[in-house]
């Protein structure tokens, strides 16, 4: 049993976490949404923040069907414009007593409603349109002490706000007052909108205005129940009354199958307690059920973004491993290579140290003459231009494979237009600007991760024996070969793992080095190669990710955050109604 704290706290959660309702893609999502929106906020919160007793009745129908009439006799004053021609109530126009307007109870109604107190003496503009939600209040000695009425718009109006307030209010009320008459109990629209409106339990009563014969009264009265699927609290008969419609008396009605009198059960507390009751554990209900729609439209409205955000980071991917194979540093090989034979000969170790000494001073003089003849080097070396016309390339080839999406997109416009911004020639004129990623080529973490991949391997390789004693012995050979002479390696054609590798315009593009790898292993080659593709190229493709396309990311990133999180939030609070559902929260 949860506590009635832990339970707000949820549906709280559940009300922050709902998106704007236009953003659902289905359009009965959307209403789904604003109508649970408007459940939580104005119905199962403020009840659950403190029972008030308060009888919530709301009088609800098709247009022209008498519920003005009913309204002005239910509260006896006229106070509903009541006139032939019909759907003059565009707001809806409630009355209470004036002991309401008071203490608790005025908090209570302050938290369901916007609520436009009536001054004495004046006409509400309810027919004059407004927010849904808003409530003119008149107060009204006549009206019982614990009872407030209300007066809706029609839900058949063709205007579709009149049904947008009717319903903001009918989901807050306690019970509901449906009239109709032998012209509209059948009305498809009207057991459609009956049907939602009572929901899973929620008490309502129906009045069949403008009775001719009892027995076709409750004919019609028991058709309407089976189409809706849950038979009213009581039903009432109003006969046909000339003097109603002339305006000289108010409208009565007849119970039907022994239930109390209108006014009896509306006015009595026992009848309220008993219809408050049944009215909450009905609005659980709907609200589980409405969260649990939502719960899965939430994360159907997730997939799109999140397949469209891991296709777009996939090919940045690709671009990025490609582009990386242009330029896989040989030297870091070699260092790992030389570093783990010392390391596991000592001998070796100490006769090496000067060659290395010797090989690097030879190899920084004969650079500075070089260059005292030739001039500096270019400051990008070519392996770098290739990899970047590499990255230039991919890019433009992914922007005209995703162009399409932009078109397939059924999600919202907000997306869209960052989708058409990121997929078209704004993003390929930006292409033939620099890329500055000059930074990234030498990157050395890349380069860090590779020289540990590459001593474990080459660790693994190694397994003693006359293998190690002949590559120990060839490698002291060749120590007066920098490793900076084997700056990069190129792979000439193919992908990740081909064969045709090229130690390409060093010293050691000799048969010596060939004969090192050889002798580690036929497949080393590929696996440095995969490591640095795949860990270089995941650098690439973030460079590329800010550089080109960090709006569209983190917008559909956000989207696919919100929807889950909503999705979270609605199922959990699921549950927690559903562990509810066999008893009240505690206090």
């Amino acid at each position: 049993m949860t506590s009635l704290t832990a339970l707000r706290a949820a549906l709280e959660s559940s009300l922050n976490a709902l998106p704007a309702p236009e953003r659902f893609p289905r359009s009965e999502d959307a209403d789904r949404a604003r109508r649970l929106s408007e459940r939580l906020r104005r119905d199962l919160l403020p009840r659950l923040g403190g029972e008030a007793p308060l009888l919530l009745v709301a009088i609800a129908g098709p247009n022209n069907v008498g519920k003005s009439t009913l309204f002005n006799s239910l509260i006896g004053v006229s106070l509903s414009p009541a006139r032939p021609e019909g759907g003059l109530t565009k707001q809806c126009l409630a009355a209470a007593n004036p002991s309401t307007w008071t203490g608790e109870l005025r908090e209570f109604l302050v938290r369901r409603y916007d609520i436009l107190p009536v001054p004495p003496g004046t006409e509400a503009p309810v027919d004059q349109p407004g927010p849904a939600g808003r409530l003119y209040l008149v107060l009204e000695a006549a009206v019982p002490p614990g009872l407030l009425v209300m007066d809706t718009p029609d839900f058949d109006s063709v205007y579709r706000d009149n049904r947008d307030r009717a319903e903001a209010l009918l989901v807050t009320v306690d019970v509901l007052l449906f009239v109709v008459s032998r012209q509209t109990y059948q009305n498809a629209a009207l057991v459609d909108f009956l049907r939602a409106a009572v929901g899973r339990g929620r008490p309502y009563l129906l009045i069949y205005n403008e009775a001719t014969r009892e027995e076709v009264a409750r004919g019609h009265l028991d058709k309407l129940a089976a189409d809706v699927g849950q038979p009213p609290l009581a039903r009432y008969l109003a006969p046909h009354q000339p003097e109603v419609e002339a305006g000289q008396r108010p409208l009565a009605t007849h119970p039907l199958d022994g239930r109390p009198a209108l006014s009896v059960l509306l006015g009595q507390a026992e009848h309220a307690r008993e219809l408050k009751s049944r009215a909450l554990a009905a609005s659980l209900a709907d609200a589980r059920a409405e969260m649990d729609a939502l719960g899965q439209a939430a994360r159907e409205a997730s997939h799109e973004p999140e397949r469209l955000r891991q296709r777009l980071r996939h090919e940045l991917l690709a671009v990025g491993r490609s582009a990386a194979l242009k330029g896989v540093p040989a030297d870091v090989l070699v260092d790992a290579f030389r570093d783990e034979l010392d390391a596991r000969s000592t001998f070796h170790r100490y006769v090496r140290l000067p060659f290395r000494a010797l090989a690097t001073a030879l190899t920084f003089v004969s650079r500075k003459v070089r260059q005292s003849f030739t001039g500096p080097q270019p400051s990008e070396a070519p392996v770098f231009q290739a990899t970047d016309e590499t990255l230039r390339d991919g890019t433009r080839r992914l922007v005209e494979v995703l162009a399409p999406e932009v078109a397939a997109w059924r999600g919202d416009e907000a997306t869209r237009a960052r989708l058409a911004e990121a997929f078209g020639a704004a993003t390929l004129a930006r292409l033939e600007e620099p890329l500055g990623f000059d930074a990234l080529h030498g990157h050395a973490a890349d380069r860090e991760g590779l020289y540990a991949f590459c001593r474990s391997l080459v660790g693994q390789e190694l397994q003693g024996g006359m293998r190690e004693e002949l590559m120990q012995a060839l490698t002291t050979l060749v120590y007066s070969v920098p490793s900076g002479a084997a700056a990069v390696a190129t792979v000439a054609t193919g992908g990740v793992g081909h064969d045709a590798i090229i130690w390409a315009g060093t010293l050691l593009s000799t048969p010596l080095l060939e004969r090192f790898v050889d002798l580690l292993g036929a497949d080393v080659r590929a696996r440095v190669t995969q490591k640095w593709a795949d860990a270089h190229g995941a650098t690439l493709a973030h460079a590329l990710e800010e550089r080109f396309f960090p709006e569209v990311l983190i917008h559909l990133d956000t989207q696919v955050s919100q929807w889950r999180g909503t999705a979270g939030a609605l199922e959990d609070t699921s549950r927690k109604l559903a562990q509810e559902s066999a008893s009240p929260p505690s206090p």
